[in-house]
């Protein structure tokens, strides 16, 4: 039996993105949640959730390019990599959003992760690695670690961005005693005409025990261009049989804690 930890970004993006991974809790075809709260919806869809909070994690997805004051993610990178991001705003932005997500769940993230993987991006991992250990010293979420393999997909040039992204990102956790999952894998084009059940079933066959596979699903509106499409169909693949006889076929239960690294540097 291998455990994985099926988790579903960007709840409360969207009434067609909640409902979606809604629709998936319901029938335990996730296991884990991570929620945008800084957007209008977060407050109402996470009463919605509340009711499945023992059976999956639920977690921040901490997002800095998404709202009215965001920052294009292009933008965002030049500044990390030159050192020029304004970190009290960076700071701002998570206590607000760990307020708001505290405020509705009643309680801490079980874990947290970043829109467009943000958080691992110099500057801001610092901001975001020096308030976890601030905000939460007894009850420590774990923090998703993003080192995605450039094979097994169709964005082997989006897998070395974030390695470059994100070097140095384990090292910063390590001396803050922080804990990382150890594996990640989910990550792919995100295009419509991308092979989602080829490419989970390879996940799911080829990655370690405890590993963390991010998804997107959601529901699309009529006439639906591009990424709303790619959330449709992640969802009517996690919905169907054919996920359940994969799932079985290679013994898979799906977790709501991945295996955790301790703090030192993999790198």
């Amino acid at each position: 039996m291998k455990s994985i930890v099926l988790c579903a970004d960007d709840f409360g993006m969207s009434a067609e993105v909640s409902d979606g991974i809604l629709d998936l809790v319901e029938n335990a075809r996730l296991s884990a949640v991570s929620c945008m709260t800084s957007l209008p919806r977060w407050q109402s869809d996470a009463k919605r959730l509340k009711p499945f909070a023992s059976s999956v994690a639920v977690g921040l997805h901490f997002n800095l390019t998404e709202f009215e004051h965001r920052i294009p993610l292009v933008k965002l990178m030049k500044q990390s990599m030159l050192n020029q991001l304004d970190l009290a705003w960076v700071r701002e932005q998570f206590a607000y959003q760990c307020d708001q997500f505290e405020k509705a769940w009643g309680a801490p993230p079980d874990f947290i992760d970043g829109h467009q993987h943000v958080h691992v991006f110099r500057g801001i991992r610092d901001v975001v690695l020096d308030e976890i250990q601030k905000r939460y010293p007894q009850s420590t979420p774990w923090v998703r670690q993003v080192n995605p393999s450039i094979y097994g997909h169709d964005a082997r040039l989006k897998a070395i961005i974030l390695g470059v992204m994100s070097k140095g990102f384990s090292a910063a956790a390590s001396e803050r005693a922080i804990p990382l999952s150890k594996h990640f894998a989910g990550l792919y084009s995100l295009s419509p005409d991308a092979d989602f059940p080829s490419l989970i079933e390879q996940w799911f066959q080829s990655v370690a025990d405890g590993c963390v596979v991010m998804c997107h699903p959601g529901r699309a509106k009529a006439n639906s261009l591009g990424l709303a499409l790619t959330r449709q169909k992640e969802l009517s693949y996690l919905s169907g049989s054919e996920f359940d006889t994969l799932m079985s076929n290679l013994s898979i239960l799906l977790a709501t804690k991945p295996s955790l690294t301790p703090a030192t540097d993999q790198e």
